[in-house]
């Protein structure tokens, strides 16, 4: 008789616990901070592969267990982790990232908010600028955008580097974007001789639709940049900065015996 107790308690709690891991389908509206529906919201299972897509008028749904966290994600709102109960049901207001919406985009005549700006740019601050020093300016901007290929003619410090944006169009031909400072068009050498402490931002425009003002010359790419100037009714500020670096010979001591 007490066999046949302890059998039926195990199988009776084997019943429960696959009852709680058993999936159950979530649905939900996810709207924005005023309340219309978001269409396009990344809906996705934590540490899975599963998820799905808000639909036009921002709902969803998506399989998960009780216990999992279902993580949502949209351009310009902040994510949002919300945990799955005992309600098949999750609807909630997103909250919009005002850092990623202020960032400005510098573009050919004016400027926009990286949120309403649908071209292909790249802006890097000052302070990315001046977290990588390095005696040839251009090559300080290796690696920070896509698609810009910078190639050094000279291992010498200050040697000279060429800027390619949008890939080799001509063998013969110039392949470099347009450098235009403070409004002014320039040419490479102004630009790699631009002091990179006197740099506000720095803006890479890559495609037609954000190069067409400036004609034939911006087939290669535009490269915007606007230097820091004074500014009106505020305090003296002083600013130094300064780098130093000590090299030193690697002496290798050999058994000459």
């Amino acid at each position: 008789m007490k066999f046949k107790l302890s059998m039926l308690t195990l199988l009776m709690a084997f019943v429960v616990q696959f009852s709680f891991a058993q999936e159950k389908t979530i649905t939900g509206t996810v709207s924005d901070e005023s309340g219309l529906p978001l269409p396009g919201v990344n809906v996705v299972v934590k540490g899975t592969t599963t998820g799905t897509q808000t639909d036009f008028d921002g709902n969803y749904s998506v399989s998960a267990k009780t216990g999992s966290t279902l993580v949502f994600s949209f351009v310009g709102y902040k994510s949002q982790e919300m945990i799955v109960g005992n309600s098949n049901k999750i609807s909630f207001a997103m909250t919009p990232d005002t850092e990623a919406l202020e960032e400005v985009v510098v573009l050919a005549y004016r400027t926009a908010t990286k949120e309403t700006s649908s071209v292909a740019s790249t802006t890097i601050s000052s302070s990315t600028i001046e977290a990588r020093p390095n005696a040839n300016f251009v090559q300080t901007l290796q690696g920070q955008v896509a698609g810009m290929n910078i190639i050094t003619t000279s291992g010498q410090p200050g040697g000279n580097s060429t800027v390619n944006l949008r890939g080799v169009g001509s063998i013969s031909g110039n392949t470099e974007p347009l450098f235009i400072i403070d409004g002014v068009p320039v040419d490479e050498d102004n630009f790699r001789s631009l002091n990179p402490n006197d740099i506000e931002s720095l803006s890479v425009l890559k495609d037609a639709g954000a190069t067409s003002i400036y004609g034939n010359r911006g087939a290669n790419g535009v490269v915007l940049i606007k230097t820091k100037r004074a500014s009106y009714e505020r305090d003296l500020q002083i600013k130094y900065t300064g780098t130093t670096s000590i090299s030193t010979l690697q002496r290798h001591y050999y058994d000459l015996m």
